[in-house]
């Protein structure tokens, strides 16, 4: 199994197993793109494609200098690609090793490098359907869907059935919000290779679509499994803590993201899930060092959002606003890098109330997805500034799939209330209480508050407290 397929980014769409599926793949149809395959690989200066000859890539490597799998398997390939620079097989392994680093880091910078990798693999091989599946993962992190899927396109004309083509092809589809594309895709790869990256893509799948006990089971079955490179088991049980957690499990949340640290100690989204499990226990003084921990291998949008969410939880307004203000600076260095997330930072500030107007224009860039949590962030961005009927209109996409995640169903009764609809915002908000009353400690006593404000008896009783 390449490291490439075991993904640990974005969330990939699930099938429903043990029921006969509809034969739907070809029901998914992507913008036709131009299939050029560059006479060598490039980067960009200025705004012009560069070729670079094969020893510039490989001096502009960073330095393997930590003590991963990953960083030893760079070295090794490196020196491989070096020795022997036509030897396509190196170059495609090297290009996996950058891409598995990335996976245990959260590094941006790494794409880039990869991209050159498989590039340069084409230049040598243009046949090679795994450098081809190599840049469709490579443009599928940074969020170009539509590239993505291109690139797994080709690699299916040279073999029609490459299992990671097609799972590449399932997460375009998920990321676009075409659910039942992205049941085909991960359908097909499932049946042509079970291992721990189709059931964890299956099992994300099934939970944004609704079935938690079936994506768990899956889950179970993608680590029990396992995986080359023991960071990528350390995702999937990071996944299912997740799940367990937005059921309200917290405890059996914490014990299983706890386990996934002790063989993987600064597996990024293992200390970010324990991180928010301990502010969800309102143990902030944990949450920050756990947070501090995942800072120290890199910059993260997640960890300094966390660390001024505890900071301003325990008091610490000063060091919160210091924290936040960290936020801003990160997300402007990867605008100017290319690697933004433009939904990530408008969520944080409507999250906290700043800067409403830039967030309305981040995520109205995506007025029209289909992606549920993409349509979350634009309907609770809508209602922070006060567009209310359009946020009703984007958080009916939210809630389209059933997705048991409780932020969803708090936005969703805030919006309602604000729209004068007091029965749909009790449901909405008991709803996102039911499943998880620690979803958040800076939101769930926000839905605590608005229901006693609904509830007549329950403001009462709350008063009297």
């Amino acid at each position: 199994m390449s490291a490439r397929d075991d993904r640990a980014g974005r969330l990939p769409v699930w099938l429903l197993l043990g029921i006969a599926l509809l034969a739907i793949a070809g029901t998914f149809a992507y913008r036709s793109l131009p299939r050029s395959r560059p006479a060598g690989p490039t980067t960009v200066v200025l705004g012009k494609p560069v070729q670079m000859d094969p020893a510039e890539i490989l001096r502009a490597l960073p330095p393997a200098a930590g003590d991963l799998a990953s960083d030893n398997a760079i070295a090794k390939w490196a020196g491989a690609a070096g020795e022997k620079r036509g030897d396509f097989n190196a170059w495609l392994r090297l290009g996996d090793a950058l891409a598995q680093k990335f996976r245990d880091t959260l590094d941006q910078s790494y794409y880039p490098h990869a991209e050159r990798v498989y590039r340069q693999a084409l230049t040598i091989n243009p046949r090679a359907v795994e450098a081809l599946t190599g840049l469709a993962w490579v443009y599928g992190s940074r969020h170009e869907f539509e590239q993505s899927a291109d690139w797994a396109r080709q690699a299916l004309e040279i073999d029609k059935e490459n299992p990671a083509a097609f799972g590449l092809l399932g997460d375009a589809a998920l990321e676009l919000g075409d659910y039942d594309a992205a049941h085909g895709h991960y359908q097909k790869m499932l049946d042509l290779r079970p291992d721990l990256s189709s059931y964890g893509r299956g099992a994300q799948l099934l939970w944004v679509t609704g079935d938690a006990r079936k994506a768990k089971w899956l889950m179970e079955k993608a680590i029990k499994t396992g995986a080359p490179y023991a960071e990528n088991t350390t995702w999937c049980q990071v996944q299912l803590a997740l799940m367990l957690f937005n059921e309200g499990a917290l405890l059996p949340a914490t014990q299983l993201v706890e386990t996934a640290l002790e063989k993987s100690p600064r597996h990024e989204p293992a200390l970010l899930a324990a991180g928010r499990f301990a502010a969800a226990r309102k143990d902030f003084a944990a949450a920050l060092e756990l947070y501090q921990r995942a800072l120290e291998s890199r910059p993260s949008h997640e960890a300094l959002v966390g660390l001024g969410e505890a900071c301003e939880l325990a008091g610490e307004g000063a060091e919160a606003a210091r924290y936040y203000a960290e936020v801003e600076a990160l997300h402007d260095r990867e605008r100017g890098a290319g690697g933004h997330d433009h939904m990530q930072m408008a969520r944080f500030y409507a999250d906290h109330d700043r800067n409403l107007i830039e967030a309305l224009r981040m995520a109205e860039q995506r007025k029209l997805t289909r992606n549920v949590f993409e349509a979350d962030v634009l309907a609770w961005v809508y209602y922070k500034n006060g567009h209310y009927p359009r946020a009703q209109a984007a958080i009916e996409r939210a809630l389209s799939q059933g997705t048991p995640d409780a932020r969803i169903f708090f936005h969703a009764g805030m919006i309602a209330a604000a729209s004068g609809d007091a029965h749909t915002a009790r449901q909405h908000l008991q709803r996102a209480l039911s499943l998880n009353p620690n979803f958040s400690p800076r939101h769930a006593p926000l839905a605590v508050q608005k229901l006693a404000e609904l509830e007549p008896g329950l403001q009462r009783a709350v008063s009297e407290r």
